[in-house]
C-alpha cells in the first residue's frame, strides 16, 4: 500500500512538472502551424502568439480563443506599416498539429490595427509637397500650393482631418488653414481650399478587414478594422 501511495506521489510531482512544459511546446506548435496560414500580408513569417491557458485544452478541442500576430509589412504602395490582429475563435484541428493536413483555418472575429508612418501617408496623397506631423494631440499638415494667376508657392499649413465615408473611402481634409510668405485675398484662399480636400488612395486592409476607425497617434496614423467570419487559406495549396 505504502509504495502504491509513493508510486501515485511520484506521478503526481512529474505530471505537475511536466504538464507546464507540454502546454509550452504545444502552444510552440500552434503558433508555427497557424504562422503558416497568417503571414501571407507580411510576406514574411510573421509573429504568432496564441493566449489564454492552458494551451493543451485548446488544442485538444482544436479552438484558440485568443491568437494575436504581428508584423511588419508593406500594404499597397504604402512602406513600413505595422500590423497587430487579434484573432477570436480560430480553429485549428488537433490532427494538423500532428503532421496532418488541414486547408482553412476558419475564425470567428478579426479585429486588427495598422500603423501608418505619417510620411508614407503625404506620399500617396495627392497634395503637391505635403508633410503630415503628429504636434499636441492633433495632426498637421503643411504643403507648398501653386496659387492661381500667379507665379508663386503659397506655404499653407492647418489641422489634418482624416475621415471614412460610408463606402469605406478615406478623406483628407485640411482646416483652419494660415498662408505664409505672401498675402491672399479671399478669393484666391477659396480657390485653393478645394484643392486641401482630397481622397487618400489607401488599398484594402489585410485580412479582409473593414475600416472602423482612422485616428493619428505620435506613432502615424492608426487603423482600426474588423471582420467576421474569416477563412485563412494555407499557401500550400
Amino acid at each position: 500500500m505504502l509504495i502504491a501511495l509513493i508510486v501515485v506521489a511520484v506521478l503526481v510531482v512529474l505530471l505537475v512538472v511536466t504538464l507546464p512544459l507540454i502546454d509550452r511546446v504545444v502552444a510552440a506548435t500552434a503558433e508555427r502551424k497557424a504562422s503558416e496560414y497568417l503571414s501571407e500580408p507580411f510576406g514574411h513569417p510573421a509573429t504568432v502568439r496564441v493566449h489564454d491557458k492552458p494551451f493543451l485544452t485548446q488544442a485538444l478541442r482544436g479552438r484558440y480563443t485568443h491568437v494575436e500576430v504581428l508584423g511588419g509589412l508593406r500594404i499597397g504602395e504604402i512602406n513600413g506599416a505595422t500590423l497587430v490582429a487579434h484573432l477570436t475563435n480560430a480553429y485549428l484541428p488537433a490532427r494538423e498539429l500532428l503532421g496532418g493536413r488541414t486547408k482553412e483555418l476558419p475564425c470567428e472575429r478579426v479585429e486588427g490595427r495598422l500603423v501608418i508612418p505619417y510620411p508614407e501617408l503625404a506620399r500617396v496623397a495627392r497634395i503637391p509637397g505635403l508633410g503630415l506631423a503628429y504636434k499636441g494631440d492633433r495632426l498637421m499638415a503643411t504643403a507648398a500650393l501653386p496659387v492661381p494667376g500667379i507665379s508663386q508657392l503659397a506655404r499653407i499649413s492647418g489641422h489634418a482631418v482624416l475621415t471614412i465615408t460610408r463606402s469605406g473611402a478615406v478623406w483628407l481634409q485640411i482646416r483652419d488653414v494660415s498662408v505664409a510668405g505672401i498675402a491672399l485675398s479671399s478669393f484666391m484662399l477659396n480657390q485653393l481650399l478645394p484643392t486641401l480636400n482630397v481622397p487618400i488612395p489607401l488599398p484594402p486592409l489585410p485580412y479582409g478587414l473593414r475600416f472602423d476607425e482612422l485616428r493619428p497617434t505620435a506613432s502615424g496614423l492608426v487603423v482600426d478594422g474588423s471582420a467576421d467570419a474569416v477563412v485563412f487559406h494555407s499557401p500550400r495549396d
